[in-house]
């Protein structure tokens, strides 16, 4: 007596085939095999630089991509040797909450209101201390010099002289008139004054190099 055993059959029709493929590859250790986009991504990359170099010239527009970017690098090249590094957008950043040691917000409009109003009245002291306190935060708010809170007098007047290189001496003694009367107790005097608000009037009339002025001068 014969049994008979029922298998699968060996030679599926093309449905079959199509439905044991599906199941087959459906199973997780190939579906871990796939490759990530990322996978993909640098495979693409690779045949792109493998296609770059191997001197193939039938394929020009494998070199768009690069012609762009070189392109971009020039742009950006000659925009710094015309226009100089870009500076701080001043809106963009709150003026210095301390101005020489003290704390201090005034505007440069302020602070050269208030040294006229002391010179008015004959307090000289105050009033060449404001003049110079408003010459250097109106090159601050003008971006020419970044007043941090440890500068000082004269480093706001040497980073001041790299705008302005012609006024380097007045800005100078400027600087030297404030730190005397600040800090040596010498006298405030109209003549004091006088220098120093010319020199803040002359600066505010001139257009600064801004080109030479390397990052973080003032500090």
């Amino acid at each position: 007596m014969s049994l008979a055993f029922a298998v699968p059959p060996l030679t599926p029709d093309a449905p079959d085939a199509a439905t044991w493929l599906r199941d087959e590859l459906a199973k997780p250790e190939y579906t871990a095999a796939k490759p990530t986009p990322f996978d993909r991504a640098v495979s693409e990359f690779l045949a792109w630089l493998g296609r770059l170099f191997s001197g193939d010239t039938s394929t020009p527009a494998d070199w768009v991509p690069v012609a762009i970017i070189l392109l971009v690098l020039a742009a950006v090249a000659a925009a710094i040797i015309i226009w100089g590094r870009p500076r701080l957008n001043r809106s963009r950043r709150a003026t210095a909450h301390t101005l020489f040691g003290e704390n201090d917000t005034r505007s440069a409009a302020a602070i050269r209101a208030a040294s006229q109003r002391a010179a008015a009245a004959g307090d000289y002291t105050t009033a060449v201390l404001e003049a110079f306190r408003a010459l250097s935060r109106d090159l601050d708010e003008r971006t020419i010099i970044i007043l941090d809170p440890g500068s000082t007098a004269h480093q706001a007047a040497r980073a001041a002289a790299l705008a302005f290189p012609k006024t380097r001496e007045l800005l100078a003694q400027s600087a030297d008139y404030f730190d005397g009367v600040r800090y040596l107790s010498e006298p405030g005097t109209s003549d004091r004054w006088e220098y120093i608000t010319a020199v803040d009037a002359e600066l505010r009339a001139q257009s600064p190099q801004l080109a030479e002025i390397p990052e973080g001068a003032a500090r």
